[in-house]
């Protein structure tokens, strides 16, 4: 018996547009570039693959958002940084 998930990874076309499965083909291939250092990748390729990465999961209609970290001043203010009051 086949479930969804085989109907979906065999007939991807009728789901995504020519254009989606293309550019999700050229993302895949700049994904693996970037990672496939035979040494840890740079940070900057790392980072490169991110952004690649939030773009096939736009492509499937996930929402990304970006993270926000506190500044310096935001955490001094914060005395316990998240900590219960004791």
């Amino acid at each position: 018996m086949s479930n969804i998930g085989d109907k979906i990874r065999y007939n991807i076309k009728d789901y995504l547009t020519e254009k989606e499965v293309n550019k999700l083909m050229d993302l895949f291939d700049k994904i693996k570039l970037d990672l496939s250092d035979s040494s840890f990748p740079t940070r900057t390729n790392r980072l490169e693959a991110v952004e690649n990465m939030k773009k096939v999961l736009e492509i499937h209609n996930y929402e990304i958002s970006e993270y926000e970290p506190k500044t310096a001043e935001e955490m001094s203010s914060d005395k316990h940084q998240g900590r219960e009051n004791y």
